[in-house]
């Protein structure tokens, strides 16, 4: 399995194709296989180099002591660690949900005009069913850090089968699509996958870290100078709605809506996904 040091991190990442490469982040408590077996890494492959990580905390990436670094700033500067690595100038990013969070500050950092200077490391920049604040609900303070608290404590204590079956029983709002979808059972047990090579202690931890900051940072998307493709879906109803703020603040910003889907999108529909992200990328060669 491909891989790289950096500082007391050992990340773990997948590729495949050739061409212009495409930087792929996944969501919480998934991992590289998010892309790479749901199909849409394949159907990319086609045209482009797709490499996926696994973000800190997930997957087959591992951390030694600490800093654990489980917030967005260290998982921002872990893509340029990546893209150091592979000797990458310039790259697409494309980020799903968690994975989109930090796409999205990436781009506010690396993908400006400042009155100096450029920074155009990014080709594009892909944001599939996501927010640019990490504490995405409008609970007041106190709900949302024992929502925070319940949902790291859920990773920590249940196997991952047990959390599978306790969404089929209540899907709540990130995977309405999979339950409302005719093959549901298939669906969850695809997830499944996506998930149980995940370390619950870790991915608990790095709950209780990264969701902490709800400004939408409007200021920070209207810095973004990188065409932008934002994915958002009917049955994701969370992510549909923050999305509008990538639309009004982003300058160069293209939007495709699936009216049926829900939030895991690589998931539900992956055909409708890639098509539209390289119906994109064909544009803004």
């Amino acid at each position: 399995m491909p891989s790289f040091q950096h500082q007391n991190v050992h990340f773990h990442y997948e590729e495949m194709g050739s061409g212009e490469p495409i930087i792929a982040l996944h969501g919480l408590a998934q991992h590289s296989a998010y892309w790479m077996k749901t199909g849409v890494a394949e159907l990319l492959a086609k045209h482009y180099r797709v490499i996926a990580l696994d973000v800190r905390g997930h997957g087959f990436t591992t951390i030694e002591g600490e800093p654990k670094g489980y917030d967005i700033e260290t998982c921002v500067e872990d893509v340029n660690a990546l893209a150091e690595h592979l000797g990458l100038k310039q790259f697409h990013l494309m980020g799903h949900s968690t994975g989109g969070m930090i796409a999205v500050r990436y781009a506010m950092q690396y993908a400006v005009d400042k009155s100096d200077h450029a920074s155009n490391r990014l080709l594009s920049l892909i944001l599939c069913n996501t927010s640019s604040s990490t504490q995405f609900s409008n609970l007041p303070d106190v709900a949302n850090q024992a929502a925070i608290t319940f949902m790291a404590s859920s990773f920590e204590n249940f196997s991952w089968p047990l959390i599978i079956q306790g969404l089929k029983i209540n899907s709540g709002p990130l995977f309405a699509g999979l339950s409302a979808a005719k093959n549901s059972d298939e669906l969850y047990e695809q997830t499944l996958k996506l998930m149980e090579d995940g370390n619950g202690k870790s991915i608990g931890a790095f709950v209780r870290s990264f969701y902490q900051d709800k400004n939408p940072h409007i200021e920070g998307l209207k810095k973004i100078s990188c065409p932008t493709l934002v994915i958002t879906a009917e049955l994701d109803h969370i992510f549909t709605k923050t999305s509008k703020h990538f639309m009004a603040n982003i300058h160069q910003v293209t939007h495709a809506h699936h009216p049926s889907c829900g939030h895991m999108t690589a998931v539900e529909c992956p055909d409708w996904l890639t098509d539209k992200i390289l119906g994109f990328l064909t544009i803004h060669q």
